[in-house]
């Protein structure tokens, strides 16, 4: 090969590397300098906890660790967040850590501070001050203030691991979906009743996810956004990042070169579906890092290098404060209203006003017109998503809460109709001298439109955005059921599994109409987990009922089969000697809770029990039931009454009878993905 030949075949080769440089790789846009860190924050000494008013008691014990985990991208004025297991991030904190992070390049106005709201971090000084106002010893005191100063040093350092951590990379993101996430604003007559699960209340179930990749395309940096609050595991007294920390987990799992981010969306009035412990927080984790994935593999959105800034400071309007008068008669009450009226008389004593408004910080950043990331202070209800995503281009919208800032709940013109927890208990907690007007709504999402500029605005034919109904999980359900009837059973089963199939393929649907007797009525998950009306008893007291009328076809050669769907739970509560089947005034067998196909034989031969559980949790299963009736029953065609009775008594297990039956379309779908079990 001659000389020109081997010079022209260089400059080929480095044209190439250039363009790789310079456009990216894999989908991304243009290399930008990216950076990620993760620094370790688990407490090193016994501190109060936040999130739950009951504990007031120090930690009892660390069941994962917490971390600080930031992203800075840019050269020259780069922006930067830094996302910490917590509760929540004070402003006064948030502006504490930016001025010592101002040495290091990285200004105010361009750094956002998130937390994941775990509720099971350290309480950092100034968070919710009325929860713990009066209640802490000097000594809890001291820790927490220690803590907080620790927890600060350490964000500071996340951030300078990740100024020095910066390499080319190319960024791209992607809109995705998970679906656990559950309203949890309980209403009756148009008003707030309490907490659990409302069916049709709204949700946003998007996952916007953010990729980092190098040259080669690996992936560096992941970040996605999900909005639920991190209370999968309720009040217990133990250090742990909840369903972000797993999910956290997952997304390094699968991408081991990376470091990830999780933030939170407008998630203030949604709760994880279910709850109830590490393992469910470990599901909802994984279903995050698995939807990651399955977007980093299937197609990104290329975004050509750093966002660009947009801040703005809205007035977010409370209801006129009272008088003196008032703060002097709710200081005698005592308790938290009691200490928030010490508080707004403390207030009056050294000359100063109480509020009617609060300042609310909005900032932007924008990626050219393909993306922009909104960051809002507080416990944002998701109210905000559904309005924006239909008045801004929600394909191109990304929004996180719990930035920079903790002035409480903001809750929609909705919610405060309805009253409640996240319009009026909350403000207590957090020291507001009272509600928000129904301006603040408008107030909010006016500074939102501000921030992001007209060329987000939502074009007139934008289809809605799908996020904001729960799905019902059928269809994930059903594929489950396949899937598992395709695998070998346990030794000895497959007889079990063709009865089972045999039987549902004659089966008839079982209930005309339901008797409740002394059953309860609620709504909870049925065989596809979606929340549906039940009647149910316990086990607490003998003799407890739920009936049904069934008719019982005429003498025939097919086989007499009913089904019903309902479910079994409680199965961490005490086993007692469970529950009687009584058909036509006479018990025929009994059985109790199982989360395996099941049967139970009455001991005279007069019928057969099966239960199908389709959908579980750790203590609770939703499935179908089979009644096979034996020969005695030949001659009883027709309406007969059935009824399940509790035996035992001291436990809350539990048998269901949904109130809405639908054998007719479910049967199908059931005989479809068991059909290997008929084989």
């Amino acid at each position: 090969m001659g000389k020109m030949a081997r010079v022209g075949e260089w400059f080929a080769g480095l044209s190439a590397v250039l363009v790789l440089l310079g456009t990216g790789a894999y989908g991304g846009g243009r290399m930008v300098s990216v950076g990620v860190a993760k620094v370790d924050v688990t407490p090193l000494h016994p501190v109060v906890l936040a999130g739950y008013g009951g504990r007031q008691t120090e930690f009892e014990g660390v069941e994962t660790r917490l971390w600080a985990r930031a992203m800075v991208i840019g050269d020259i004025d780069p922006v930067a967040v830094v996302v910490i297991d917590n509760c929540g991030v004070p402003a006064v904190l948030r502006d504490i850590l930016a001025r010592r992070v101002a040495a290091m390049g990285i200004s105010s106005e361009r750094l956002v501070v998130s937390a994941t709201h775990t509720h099971n971090a350290p309480n950092l000084a100034g968070y919710a001050p009325i929860l713990w106002a009066g209640r802490m010893t000097p000594g809890q005191e001291e820790r927490m203030k220690r803590y907080t100063d620790f927890a600060i040093e350490k964000m500071a350092q996340a951030l300078g691991q990740a100024l020095e951590n910066r390499e080319p990379l190319a960024l791209s993101w992607a809109q995705g979906r998970v679906d656990f996430g559950g309203n949890r604003r309980v209403l009756g007559d148009g008003r707030w009743q309490g907490f659990g699960l409302e069916q049709g209340g709204p949700v946003d179930h998007s996952l916007p996810v953010l990729v980092a990749r190098d040259e080669k395309g690996r992936v560096k940096a992941l970040w996605a956004n999900y909005a639920c609050h991190c209370t999968t595991l309720g009040a217990r007294n133990h250090v742990h990042g909840d369903w972000a920390g797993y999910a956290n987990e997952a997304m390094e799992r699968n991408f081991p070169l990376a470091r990830a981010l999780m933030t939170i969306g407008c998630g203030a009035d949604i709760g994880p579906q279910p709850s109830g412990g590490a393992a469910v927080a470990k599901r909802h984790g994984q279903a995050i890092g698995d939807e990651v994935q399955r977007l980093v593999e299937g197609g990104l959105r290329k975004l050509n290098g750093a966002p660009t800034v947009a801040s703005v400071t809205a007035s977010l309007p409370l209801v006129e404060p009272k008088p003196r008068e008032f703060w002097e008669d709710l200081r005698s009450k005592g308790g938290f209203e009691g200490e928030l009226g010490v508080a707004m008389l403390k207030r009056l004593d050294e000359g100063e006003r109480i509020p009617n408004q609060v300042a609310y910080p909005v900032t932007s950043w924008r990626f050219d017109n393909d993306l922009a990331m909104v960051f809002l202070p507080g416990e944002v209800v998701v109210d905000y998503s559904v309005r924006l995503n239909r008045e801004l281009a929600w394909p191109r919208l990304w929004l996180t809460a719990w930035s920079n800032g903790m002035p409480g709940y903001i809750p929609s013109k909705r919610i405060l109709k309805e009253g409640g927890y996240e319009a009026d208990f909350s403000q207590v907690y957090y020291g507001q001298p009272g509600r928000y007007r129904d301006e603040v709504e408008d107030e909010v999402v006016g500074a939102v439109r501000k921030v992001v500029g007209e060329s987000f605005l939502a074009p007139a034919d934008q289809e809605r955005a799908p996020f904001h109904r729960l799905p019902s999980q059928e269809r994930r359900v059903i594929r489950r059921l396949s899937e598992r009837a395709k695998e070998h059973g346990p030794p000895g089963s497959s007889v079990l599994r063709k009865a089972f199939y045999t039987h549902l393929r004659h089966a008839l649907p079982a209930l005309q109409a339901v008797i409740p007797l002394t059953a309860e009525e609620t709504a909870w998950h049925n065989w596809a987990g979606d929340f549906v009306p039940r009647f149910f008893i316990r086990q607490e007291k003998r003799a407890q009922k739920v009936g049904w009328l069934g008719r019982v076809p005429a003498r025939g050669d097919t086989p007499r089969v009913l089904c019903f769907s309902g479910g079994l739970g409680w199965s961490s509560e005490p086993t007692t000697e469970g529950f009687s089947l009584v058909v036509g005034g006479q018990e025929r067998l009994r059985f109790d809770l199982s989360r395996e196909l099941s049967f139970w034989q009455g001991a005279d031969g007069a019928l057969d029990l099966y239960y199908l559980p389709a959908w579980k949790s750790e203590v609770d299963t939703g499935g179908v039931f089979l009644i096979v009736l034996g020969e005695q029953f030949l001659a009883k065609g027709g309406q007969i009454e059935f009824r399940v009775e509790s035996v035992g008594e001291g436990s809350k297990r539990w048998f269901a009878i949904d109130a809405e039956q639908e054998m007719e379309r479910l049967t199908p779908m059931l005989l479809d993905a068991l059909n290997p079990w008929g084989k």
